[in-house]
């Protein structure tokens, strides 16, 4: 084994500082020196060279991996180690590129003064370098009346690309002196790589929400002991400090109103944040999250949300959530510049779903008329009138559109209505022209657009010239708001992707969606408030949908270096490359962290007085059906410890088991085991945030039988939420959670795929969708490596052999089918026995790392 290596030994060249206070372990991994703050897990350090192999071939990889498995410190470290030796590389070559100049310099002056001397034909004479060469450039040589040899030389190193060209084109022609087949190798090394030779990579790192956000962070900060300059993106909601925006019901509009109208002195005076001793390089809050820059922020009274953005424009390494990184309309608004760059999205397996939302647009008709109003506002005021009177129109046409009478709408619910195009007897072209959406019109809109921006930019130039003492620079009635700006740059969007020729015009569905007013509640009050006051009963939308997720990713793609996708639950991993129309060049399933005897994974065919269980939509109504699920469930209440999760498909099914239990007494014998919650439909985020506290203090208290919390798929319990230890030992699965059949966007998704051969069909991506929502659900307990749990799939189907192997690897592997409730609860019975008696004997132990160890990790 190669000696190992100390962490407070001087860190090797490069542009990320080690911390020599916080306490780590050097490894080498794929040839790169990883520093890690313990002794990893085989896991981890599977993961962190299956990373650092893919950035360095530039390739995109998939990686799941266990919640629990360490797989956020993994990714932080792998990334970084990886970037740091990368830009240490960089740089030597940079320096040898430099020294094989200067020879070829000393060697071959005639040709140097042939490329860079005044009379060279290949001369630039508009091409100058840094400002240091400046002189050197401007000073001939006044003998010769020609730039002397030092001016050429600073020349030749400051276009050094150029040179590189130049030098290897000549080398193929005649012999250069002074140069070896080596310098010509290293030259040509440094020409392949192009603009990664030179460029530093910079690493966006999304998740799902602004929580996950903060905990990657903190990982980063408190456990490792890389430190580089780092910002986090996040909302105006998170950020923002003016008392009259926070009471606001849209904090954003309110903001953008404050600051165009200059009222807002944070606004202002957001630099000032970026000169604060506490964000700098070695400051303690050097790496931060959005509460530490608004406690910066707030006492210089200043804006953090803009201050933020500011400051993640030269940070090498950006968090966010992953919506800021996919939206087209939100990564210009905020700066996100890809090109050469790494993207980590983790929590990654809603992303298909993400992209395409990413990728679609809808607007209202009532947001139609008031671009409508605004700009009839502005051709009032004698504002760029031909321009905001292009806009009006684009409005009006498609607000009428939206509102005439007859419209057919062949997609019909209990209150929404929809109707789709193409159509079989009008297709999405025919459509765009009798709108007049020309491809010359939308042209003029585009113009119109980019006109009124520049006059909107030129104001705020104004504004911040005169200082904000001058309230009256940049009243309301000078502009049209950024709210109808971005309606006109969605449909812009859109309308570019749809037109005919385009490469995405079929990947697009333009449907109208009739749905009731949402604040007029009650048909009847919408009978009466359409005849009486100027709210309309109901509200119509325009959207266009698309298909294909790969709008949007491929263009990332494009662009990036390399994408990681990773999450606890990306299986079924089938279809990410062909939907999101990306090259994946590898993948990783890690398995669990946890010993295969802390956990115990069921699936059970019969319920307890023999009834098969299959939750589907002909046999959940069953009686018989609905009284075995509540029997199984109370068995295992009665002896699973502490917490217990529950999850069914839909609320539909979930409202009909509650309600048949509570009506045969079986809810009253599973209350005598333990206390029951249910997640509501709906409701604010404040309200779950209660119940989910009410839950873990009913847990946390002694002497209590425990608790369960009865969930549905992708609702909020089964995503994103942390059940480690006595607040879930035990996971409940009835039944699989496939997508509404009869939804509008389902139905067109899985029409799409089977018209499109290179995509999966229909029917299958249907199916993952489903597997998905499992796997993610059954990852809420299992949270590290001392935890233990049982999974138990109360679904006959499970049993089969082909949906098991869409479960997640640590899952599957693991799996223990039974025919009888009977013998599985038996084992599982067993199981927790033997679990229990071991917590009582057993202390957690924790490792730390005492040594320096090297572990090479190359084949």
């Amino acid at each position: 084994m190669p000696k190992p290596t100390d962490t407070d030994s001087p860190a090797i060249q490069g542009d990320i500082r080690l911390d020599s206070s916080v306490k780590s372990t050097m490894y080498y991994i794929g040839g790169v020196p990883v520093h890690f703050p313990f002794v990893p897990y085989p896991s981890q350090l599977g993961m962190m060279n299956h990373m650092i192999r893919a950035l360095t071939k530039a390739q995109n990889t998939m990686i799941e991996s266990p919640t629990g498995s360490g797989k956020s410190l993994a990714l932080l470290c792998a990334t970084l180690a990886w970037r740091q030796s990368f830009v240490v590389r960089q740089r030597k070559m940079q320096e040898n590129v430099r020294q094989i100049i200067t020879r070829f310099c000393m060697h071959n002056t005639t040709l140097l003064r042939s490329r860079y001397g005044s009379n060279g034909t290949d001369a630039d004479p508009d091409k100058k370098p840094d400002a240091m060469e400046t002189d050197a450039w401007e000073k001939p040589d006044i003998l010769s009346n020609n730039y002397s040899f030092v001016t050429l030389q600073a020349r030749a190193q400051t276009l050094q690309s150029e040179t590189v060209d130049f030098i290897l084109d000549t080398s193929k022609k005649q012999t250069l002196v002074g140069l070896s087949k080596d310098d010509l190798a290293t030259l040509g090394e440094y020409q392949d790589a192009g603009k990664s030779a030179t460029q530093r990579p910079r690493i966006f790192f999304g998740t799902r929400t602004h929580k996950q956000v903060a905990q990657l962070v903190n990982e980063l900060r408190s456990k490792t002991p890389y430190r580089l300059r780092t910002a986090v993106l996040g909302s105006r909601a998170q950020t923002c400090t003016h008392p009259k925006a926070k009471r606001a019901e849209s904090v954003d509009d309110t903001c953008r109103q404050l600051r165009d109208d200059n009222n807002c002195g944070a606004y202002t005076g957001f630099r000032r944040v970026l000169g604060s001793k506490k964000l700098a390089e070695g400051g303690e809050l050097e790496i931060w999250d959005l509460e530490d820059i608004v406690s910066v922020a707030r006492p210089l009274v200043a804006c953090s949300y803009y201050a933020s953005r500011e400051l993640a424009a030269t940070a090498k390494l950006v968090f966010c959530p992953y919506n800021y990184i996919l939206d087209p309309a939100v990564r210009k608004a905020v700066g996100i510049e890809l090109e050469g760059n790494i993207v980590i999205l983790d929590e990654a397996h809603n992303i298909e779903n993400a992209a395409r939302d990413a990728g679609s647009f809808e607007v209202s008709d009532l947001q139609l008329a008031s671009l409508a109003h605004e700009c009839s506002g502005m051709f009032d005021h004698g504002i760029l009138r031909n321009e905001h009177l292009v806009l009006k129109s684009l409005a009006d046409t498609l607000a009428a559109w939206l509102q005439r009478d007859g419209a057919a709408f062949e997609y019909c619910d209990y209150e929404t209505q929809t109707s789709v195009w193409p159509k079989p007897e009008c297709s999405v072209d025919t459509l765009l022209t009798d709108l007049a959406l020309t491809p010359d019109y939308i042209s003029q809109v585009k113009s119109a657009q980019a006109k009124i921006e520049d006059y909107i930019a030129s104001l705020r130039t104004q504004s911040n010239e005169h200082g904000p003492e001058d309230p009256e620079l940049l009243p309301r009635d000078k502009h049209v708001s950024a709210g109808a700006l971005r309606v006109v740059e969605g449909l812009l969007r859109v309308l570019k992707h749809v037109a005919h020729g385009s490469k995405f015009a079929t990947d697009f569905r333009i449907a109208v969606v009739r749905h009731p007013n949402p604040e007029l509640r009650t048909s009847q009050k919408r009978k009466r408030q359409s005849v009486f006051e100027s709210k309309p009963a109901f509200i119509n939308t325009l959207s266009f949908w698309t298909m294909n997720p790969g709008v949007v990713f491929s263009e990332i793609a494009e662009q990036t270096r390399s994408i990681v996708l990773t999450s606890g639950t990306l299986s079924p991993l089938d279809s990410y490359a062909s939907e999101l129309q990306v090259d994946f060049a590898s993948t990783l399933e890690a398995n669990h962290v946890i010993a295969p005897s802390r956990f115990c994974a069921l699936a059970v065919e019969c319920g307890p007085s023999g009834v098969r269980l299959e939750a589907k939509y002909r046999t959940s109504d069953q009686l018989e059906f609905q009284d075995d699920v509540g029997e199984a469930i109370r068995a295992i209440a009665a002896r699973s410890p502490d917490g217990m999760l529950v999850f069914m498909p839909s609320y539909a099914l979930l409202n009909k088991l509650i309600a048949r239990w509570e009506a045969t007494g079986r809810l009253a014998e599973i209350r005598s085991h333990k206390t029951v919650f249910v997640e509501p439909q709906g409701g604010t985020k404040d309200q779950f945030d209660k119940l989910l506290l009410s839950y873990r203090k009913h847990l946390s208290e002694p002497n209590e039988t425990g608790a369960v919390m009865f969930g549905v798929f992708r609702g909020k319990v089964s995503e994103g939420i942390d059940f480690s230890d006595h607040f879930c030992r035990t996971v409940v699965n009835i039944g699989i959670p496939f997508p509404a059949f009869k939804d509008v966007k389902v139905m067109l998704k899985r029409e799409y795929n089977n018209e499109h051969t290179m995509l999966l069909n229909g029917s299958k991506w249907y199916d993952i969708q489903a597997f998905r929502a499992v796997n993610q659900a059954l990852g809420r307990c299992l949270r590290h490596k001392d935890d233990w749990g049982a999974i138990i799939m109360l679904e006959a189907r499970f049993v089969q052999n082909a949906n098991i192997a869409r479960l997640s690897k640590w899952i599957r592997g693991h799996m223990r089918v039974f025919g009888r409730f009977e013998d599985a609860k038996q084992y599982l019975d067993a199981f927790y026995d033997e679990r229990i008696s071991e917590d009582a004997k057993d202390m957690p132990q924790v490792l730390d790392a005492e040594e320096n160890v090297t572990i090479v990790l190359d084949e």
